[in-house]
């Protein structure tokens, strides 16, 4: 026990003299779900669903990066509808409310954690009602919030009309790994 403990101690000496880097990446591994509150009738095309989502990410506020993995969202009512989820390192001052038209500030596009990307749920086997999609891609970035917080910031826009059949219809899980 005492030999094994010496044993880390002098490897762990050894690997930071011979410049390796220290890290928390995949021991800090996280993956969040949580429930837009949408409005249980119809959205137009270009609507936000649930208005903006602040989501806390990042480990804390000092170590705030990232590497995102993976999105997916869910209608528990079967919804097949595509919508469109833009996702923000730094609060966006454009509109994402709840049943309103979505409007990206121009300020907003540079504030954009990765390029805006199209989910469209599929219905997943026989004698189910709920429809889910899913995206893995792997993207690196950080927190810009002034002071930085650990929140990254998405918003849900229909691409046509979508009746979410309740107000807790969408069920969102999004995973990375904090550094």
């Amino acid at each position: 026990m005492v030999r094994a403990r010496i044993f880390a101690a002098l490897l762990a000496v050894l690997l930071l003299s011979s410049g390796a880097r220290a890290t928390n990446t995949g021991g800090y591994d996280n993956g969040i779900t949580f429930t837009p509150t949408v409005t249980a009738g119809a959205y137009a095309s270009g609507q936000s669903m649930g208005g903006l989502q602040t989501v806390k990410v990042f480990r804390t506020t000092t170590v705030t990066s990232w590497i995102f993995d993976i999105f997916q969202i869910t209608s528990k009512g079967g919804n097949t509808g595509a919508m469109t989820i833009y996702t923000y390192d730094t609060k966006p001052v454009g509109t994402c409310t709840d049943t309103s038209a979505f409007v990206e500030n121009a300020t907003d596009i540079g504030k954009r954690f990765m390029a805006p990307f199209v989910m469209t749920p599929a219905v997943v086997g026989a004698g189910t009602t709920s429809s889910t999609a899913q995206l893995l891609q792997v993207v690196s970035g950080q927190n810009h919030d002034s002071p930085q917080t650990q929140n990254l910031y998405i918003c849900i826009v229909a691409n046509g009309v979508i009746t979410p059949g309740s107000t807790s219809d969408l069920v969102v899980k999004i995973g990375g790994a904090q550094d």
